[in-house]
């Protein structure tokens, strides 16, 4: 008889906590799918790599390449020494060299390559006193262009100038008439070749010249007996 009630104690407690263990379970696989609004959900750990991929690709990305043109332009520099162009894109004759303080560019003007025109050569001389008589003199001396040509004869020398009032006067020796050229056109270039190159000064507006201390009636077919205006070419 007391083994019976222990056995039936004994059942009726291995059936409650089979109960209660079915219970748990449901209860704990219930809350497993269920939630909560507080739960924090794991990561995707595949999303989350391919972030960190994309982020690393960006951080290991180099610097834009300076050789393409598309992405990063080159500015140039400006280039600041190049030559002066003329319309055409050739060298400009005329281009005027480097000056220094002690220097000063004057312009010379000789005959063109055809004997039709005047044409200026840029010449560099020492800053000096007498610097219109130091002009004519490399006027006297000749071109350095190999095109261009000499308009007054070697022999030809400055004998006296004065300036005065904004007129040059200029006096040459007897070679001046003597050795040059019997050609009318040529004379008129050498006359103003002389009158064009001392006006390029600003004390200067008009030239009369003599020769060994004499006006002259005459020259080139031009009136010389007053002082000359320079004359474009």
């Amino acid at each position: 008889m007391k083994i019976s009630k222990i056995f039936f104690i004994a059942l009726i407690s291995i059936s409650i906590l089979l109960l209660a263990g079915c219970g748990l379970v449901d209860n704990l696989q219930n809350y497993k799918d269920s939630g909560s609004a507080e739960d924090i959900p794991e990561p995707d750990n595949g999303q989350t790599i391919q972030q960190q991929v994309e982020l690393t690709d960006q951080d290991q990305q180099g610097p834009v390449d300076e050789n393409d043109a598309d992405e990063q332009p080159i500015a140039s520099s400006g280039d600041i020494t190049g030559d002066p162009k003329g319309e055409d894109g050739s060298q400009n004759e005329q281009q005027k060299p480097v000056v220094g303080d002690n220097e000063l560019e004057v312009v010379l003007y000789f005959m063109n390559s055809d004997g039709s025109s005047l044409e200026g050569e840029t010449r560099v001389i020492p800053k000096q006193e007498g610097l219109a008589r130091a002009t004519i003199n490399q006027l006297i001396a000749g071109p350095k262009n190999a095109s261009l040509s000499p308009t007054l004869p070697s022999s030809a020398s400055l004998e006296g100038i004065n300036i005065a009032n904004g007129v040059c006067t200029v006096d040459f020796n007897s070679s001046l008439l003597n050795d040059m050229s019997e050609d009318t056109d040529d004379q008129l270039l050498a006359l103003y070749s002389i009158v064009n190159t001392l006006t390029q000064f600003d004390t200067i507006d008009q030239v009369k010249i003599l020769v060994g201390g004499r006006t002259l009636d005459t020259l080139g077919g031009v009136d010389v007996s007053s002082a000359l205006a320079p004359m474009k070419f």
